[in-house]
C-alpha cells in the first residue's frame, strides 16, 4: 500500500455526559449485583446471628445551688455559674467513675452478668450524655435482656447519687468539726458560727441537694441492635455505593475492548462486520466453515460484501491481510471464513498462511503441504507447486505455510514478498492472507505493505486498547490505512429465519466454465426452509 494521511487515528476520547455514565454502568451490572448481594447477605447473616443488645435509659436531675458561701463551696456541692453546660458535664463525668461501677457492683441483684465484670469492664455498658438545652444527664445501660439494661440503668443512677451523698456527707462531718472547734474558744463571729453548723447537719441528714433521680428506667420493648432494617438497608446502600464505585473504577482500569463505541472514539474507520459470539468449546482454536453457527456465517458473508470489489484501484485482484493485535482474537478464524465465503461465491480465491509463527489454516482446514510459503519465497518451489486445493471448494486454493527453524521470522524482508503477492493476484480474483498479530511481531509488516487492503479483527472483552493503539500508530507510521475492522464476539443478534439455511453449497464448475447457481438442501419433513446462503 502507498503512504495515506492518519487522520484515521485520532487522539482517546473520554465519554462524558450521562450517557457515558450509563453505559459504564449498565456494562458492569454484573459487579453491581454482585456487591449489594454479598453486602445485603453479610448483613442478613449478622442480623440473623448477632447476640441481641437491649438499652434502657435513666435521667439524673442536676439542680445547682446559688453561689452564697464559701461553705458550699467546700462541699463540693454543685454551684450555679456563668455556663450551665459546664455544670451538668461536671456531674456525667462523677458518674463516670470506677468508685460509682463498684459501688454498683455491690447493690446488683445476683444473675445480671455484666454485674460479675469488674468495675472498669462493666464502664463498657455505661454511658452518660448531658441532655441538650436541660439540667438533665441520661444514663444509658446496655445488657443482654430488656430487663437486665433497666436494672442495671436504675441501680447504677442510684450507686450515683448514694455515692455522691456519702463523699457529701463526709466533708460536712469534717466541716461540723471544725466549727465545732472553734465555738469552744467563744469567738466574737460565734452567731455566724452556729448558724453554718445548722446549715451543715441539715446537709448532713438529707442526699445531695444537687443530684437526684429524675426518671427511672423501663425495660424496652425492641434490641438497640441488632436492628434488621436499618442492618438489611445499610448493607444495600453499602453494596450500591461499592458496586457504583467499582463499576467506574474497573473501567478506568480495565484495559479490554469492551464495546464499539470505544473503537469509534479511538479511530475513524468503519465496522465492516459483527462475528457473534461461538460456543465456548470452539474459543480456543481456529474454526472452519462447518463448524460456523448460522449468525457467524451471516456476519462473514457481510465482510465479504463490505470488501467485495473483485478488483483494486489498480486494475488487480484485491489482496487483503487479516491481521489482530493479539493472538487468540479470531484473526485466522476470520481469513478461512471470509476466504470461504469468496469461493461460495464464486470467486476464484487464494488463501496464504502468513503466520509463522503459529501455522493453523492448515490443521483448521485438514489439509497438508510438503512446500508452502518459505519454500516460495526462498526460490525452492514455485507458487503453483505450493499451492494445494481446498477438498470442498475447488476455486479456494491454499499456500500454507510450513514449520520453519525460528530465523524464517525475517523471511517477509526478503525482496520476493512483494512478487509474491503479485503473483497470487494475477491468479485469482482475490488474495486472502492471514498474519501474525502486527502490535505482538511486526514479522509481517512487508506483507501489510504488499497488500491494497488490511483487516484488523478485534474481540469483545479479550482486545487490549493499549495494543490495539500500538498496532494503529505502527500502520500510521508506515502509511498503512486499514479498510476497517471485523468485531468478534459481539452480541448476538434477535433470531432471524433469514439465518436457517440448510448447509453451505459446494462450488463446482461446469466444464464451460460457469458457476451454476448452489443447491439448497432438502430440508427435513415438517420444517420451514430456510432462506439460500
Amino acid at each position: 500500500m502507498g503512504p495515506s494521511g492518519a487522520d484515521w487515528l485520532q487522539p482517546p476520547a473520554q465519554e462524558k455526559g450521562l450517557a457515558g455514565y450509563v453505559q459504564t454502568l449498565r456494562e458492569r451490572l454484573w459487579l453491581i449485583v454482585l456487591a449489594v448481594v454479598v453486602t445485603t447477605g453479610a448483613s442478613i447473616l449478622y442480623v440473623a446471628t448477632a447476640s441481641k443488645t437491649y438499652e434502657a435509659e435513666s435521667d439524673i436531675l442536676v439542680t445547682p445551688v446559688p453561689q452564697q458561701s464559701d461553705l458550699l463551696s467546700s462541699l463540693g456541692l454543685i454551684q450555679q455559674s456563668a455556663d450551665p453546660v459546664r455544670e451538668i458535664e461536671t456531674v456525667a463525668r462523677f458518674i463516670d467513675t470506677n468508685e460509682v461501677a463498684a459501688q454498683a457492683q455491690k447493690k446488683m441483684p445476683p444473675g445480671i452478668p455484666e454485674a460479675a465484670e469488674t468495675p472498669q469492664n462493666l464502664l463498657d455498658h455505661i454511658s452518660t450524655e448531658p441532655v441538650a438545652d436541660s439540667n438533665i444527664v441520661a444514663v444509658t445501660a446496655k445488657a443482654s435482656t430488656a430487663d437486665d439494661a433497666a436494672e442495671l440503668a436504675n441501680v447504677f443512677v442510684s450507686s450515683a447519687i448514694s455515692y455522691r451523698t456519702a463523699q457529701l456527707h463526709d466533708r460536712v462531718a469534717t466541716a461540723a468539726q471544725g466549727i465545732e472547734a472553734q465555738l469552744k474558744q467563744n469567738p466574737p463571729d460565734a452567731r455566724s458560727l452556729e448558724a453554718q453548723l445548722s446549715q451543715l447537719n441539715r446537709l448532713e441528714n438529707s442526699p445531695d441537694p444537687t443530684v437526684q433521680a429524675a426518671t427511672k428506667a423501663v425495660p424496652p420493648t425492641s434490641p438497640s441492635s441488632p436492628r434488621p432494617v436499618l442492618s438489611i438497608a445499610g448493607g444495600l446502600l453499602v453494596g450500591l455505593v461499592l458496586g457504583i464505585g467499582g463499576a467506574f473504577a474497573y473501567q478506568a482500569l480495565d484495559p479490554r475492548l469492551s464495546r464499539e463505541e470505544q473503537l469509534r472514539a479511538r479511530f475513524r474507520l468503519p465496522i465492516l462486520a459483527r462475528v457473534p459470539r461461538e460456543s465456548r468449546a470452539q474459543r480456543n482454536q481456529p474454526i472452519s466453515p462447518e463448524g460456523l453457527s448460522p449468525g457467524a456465517t451471516e456476519a462473514y458473508r457481510a465482510l465479504r460484501a463490505s470488501l467485495g470489489k473483485g478488483r483494486a484501484n489498480d486494475g488487480r485482484a484485491q489482496a487483503v491481510l487479516v491481521t489482530s493485535p493479539s493472538a487468540s482474537e479470531g484473526k485466522t478464524t476470520t481469513a478461512i471464513n471470509l476466504a470461504a465465503s469468496l469461493a461460495v461465491a464464486g470467486r476464484n480465491v487464494i488463501l496464504i498462511d502468513g503466520d509463522l509463527r503459529k501455522p493453523e489454516v492448515g490443521p483448521a482446514l485438514g489439509v497438508e503441504s510438503p512446500q508452502g510459503l518459505v519454500a516460495v519465497l526462498l526460490g525452492e518451489a514455485s507458487l503453483d507447486d505450493a499451492l494445494v486445493a481446498s477438498p470442498e471448494l475447488p476455486n479456494l486454493k491454499l499456500l500454507l505455510a510450513e514449520q520453519t527453524a525460528p530465523w524464517t521470522s525475517e523471511i517477509f524482508s526478503l525482496p520476493t514478498t512483494q512478487p509474491l503477492v503479485d503473483e497470487a493476484r494475477s491468479r485469482a480474483d482475490f488474495v486472502v492472507i492471514d498474519s501474525s498479530p502486527l502490535s505482538e511481531v511486526i514479522d509481517a509488516l512487508p506483507l501489510a505493505e504488499a497488500v491494497n487492503t488490511v483487516l484488523v479483527v478485534v474481540k469483545l472483552g479479550r482486545t487490549r486498547m493499549g495494543q490495539l493503539t500500538e498496532l494503529g500508530e505502527l500502520m500510521a507510521e508506515n502509511g498503512i490505512k486499514p479498510a476497517g475492522f471485523a468485531v468478534v464476539s459481539a452480541p448476538k443478534a434477535a433470531r432471524s429465519d433469514y439465518h436457517q439455511y440448510a448447509g453451505r453449497p459446494k462450488i463446482v464448475r461446469s466444464d464451460d466454465g460457469r458457476v451454476p447457481e448452489p443447491k439448497r438442501k432438502a430440508s427435513p419433513a415438517g420444517a420451514r426452509p430456510g432462506a439460500p446462503g
